[in-house]
């Protein structure tokens, strides 16, 4: 049994002494996951009877937490931050006719865990969820079962994205029957699948099948205005067209980041949850307001304020499903500040950008990674006939000039400043916000090197405030 976890062996010989006076079973992603060789390190058990003593006293024996899911359908958490087990009393009258209630073929198989010490294990697949395993397939048991619980439906597009295989044509047919049932559930468990299809490599594919089969937007009704909007010549689809195809982009420059952007990822990055979730979102949303504020002239299309108008969106969305505030916002500033990079590359390469317009940059988006792919992302969903074929590289080369302007401001603040505000109270200056000013004003002259001694800072100090000293 592949469970990766510090305890397998304490749970094992727990699970082998109550399996000889209890009749359990593990069920759903345990079986699944060993039959392909994936390591897990969650346990679904299913007992015949008194599910909450036994998860009390695996709690106890292993020093684990326990939870009460559900007490009226027996459903229990054993848990420590390595390991989770669930216990549940099976639903029906056999262990058949609780894999008949589960969601698809894959996870409708059971080994009785008394089998697991004996000579040979003994394996229950009622459906032939190993046949669809093997074959790629994922595949609703009944429509019924996607009617008691929607959610099945996005756990059914997260199943795919996490590569288990293709979802059978019949079962898509049930989840565009159902989709609009998934409003019925909990923001938080919507949420939850989503983060998991965001968190693969197959995002892309997952939310282009869930838009084809109408569930993308009972999640997301706001991109409905975006359909079908055209953009000028610089692109080459339209607004949900392009918003998908820059989902489709960040996905791939983070698959191999140093081809697309002639750099690699800082190592805390990579696997940083949050990170990926928002480059993502935010390519994905960062011209949904577009589809609100588009206009046509004679002369031109436009779509004055659509970043404030996507970012206010995302802010809304963040809060009907649940987003952690600082990620929600953090995906909302993404997307208000996308446009930011275009229109200082080209001051940047007149000569004309200036220290303080690039400080504030940085300063008022701190996500400088995602903001990068976002924006390369973005570049590279656009294929329109007025798109410069070199934007990608002049970008690129933008970016790296941030990357190492960041490292000099950074470099600058942990110097021992040349004026500090105990300076600025003893020229006469009145504690206050002014001293922010006065100090981010000095910064930006040391940065310049215009300024280098503490004599030439107090000098441009009285040349610039005077009419803020104490009288």
């Amino acid at each position: 049994m592949l469970f990766n976890s510090p305890d397998k062996e304490r749970i094992v010989h727990l699970l082998f002494d109550l399996s000889k006076r209890e009749k359990m079973f593990i069920v759903g992603g345990a079986v699944r996951d060993s039959l392909i060789g994936k390591c897990f390190n969650d346990l679904d058990l299913v007992v015949e009877r008194n599910p909450e003593g036994i998860a009390k006293k695996l709690a106890k024996d292993l020093g684990f937490a326990f939870v009460e899911l559900s007490r009226e359908f027996g459903i229990y958490r054993v848990a420590n931050p390595w390991a989770v087990i669930d216990i549940s009393l099976h639903r029906g009258k056999s262990i058949e006719e609780d894999l008949k209630l589960r969601d698809f073929t894959i996870n409708a198989m059971a080994i009785p865990v008394r089998s697991l010490f004996e000579d040979r294990v003994y394996f229950i697949d009622p459906y032939l969820g190993y046949v669809d395993l093997k074959e790629r397939q994922v595949r609703g048991i009944a429509e019924e079962n996607i009617v008691d619980d929607p959610l099945r439906i996005l756990r059914g597009y997260r199943f795919f994205a996490q590569g288990y295989g293709l979802l059978e044509r019949g079962t898509r047919e049930w989840f565009a029957k159902h989709a609009k049932s998934l409003i019925l559930s909990a923001p938080e468990r919507i949420l939850y699948e989503l983060e998991l299809i965001l968190l693969t490599d197959r995002a892309h594919e997952a939310f282009v099948h869930m838009d084809e089969d109408g569930v993308l937007e009972v999640i997301f009704p706001e991109i409905n205005p975006c359909r079908n909007v055209p953009q000028p010549e610089y692109h080459h689809l339209d607004v949900w067209g392009h918003m998908l195809e820059s989902l489709k982009w960040a996905e791939v420059i983070l698959k191999d980041p140093e081809a697309y952007l002639g750099l690699s990822l800082p190592k805390d990055l990579k696997e940083d949850k949050d990170f990926i979730i928002s480059v993502k979102l935010a390519s994905l949303f960062h011209d949904l307001g577009k589809g609100y504020t588009f206009k046509q002239t004679e002369e031109r299309i436009v779509f004055y304020g659509h970043e404030k108008v996507s970012s206010d969106l995302v802010l809304k969305i963040a809060e009907r499903l649940r987003f952690k505030r600082d990620l929600g916002e953090r995906i909302a500033l993404l997307v208000k500040s996308h446009m930011r990079p275009c229109q200082l590359l080209t001051e940047f390469e007149k000569g004309a950008l200036t220290i303080r317009a690039k400080r504030n940059l940085i300063k008022d988006v701190p996500y400088l990674w995602d903001l990068f792919i976002v924006a390369m992302a973005d570049s590279l969903a656009s294929r329109g006939v007025d798109k410069e074929p070199d934007y990608e590289d002049r970008l690129r080369t933008f970016f790296h000039h941030l990357f190492s302007f960041k490292e000099e401001l950074e470099r600058v603040e942990k110097r021992e400043r040349v004026l500090t505000g105990r300076d600025l109270i003893e020229l006469g200056f009145k504690p206050g916000p002014i001293f922010s000013k006065i100090l981010t004003a000095v910064e930006l002259k040391v940065l310049e090197g215009e300024i280098k001694t503490k004599e030439e800072a107090v000098k441009f100090v009285l040349e610039n405030y005077s009419t803020y000293l104490l009288t």
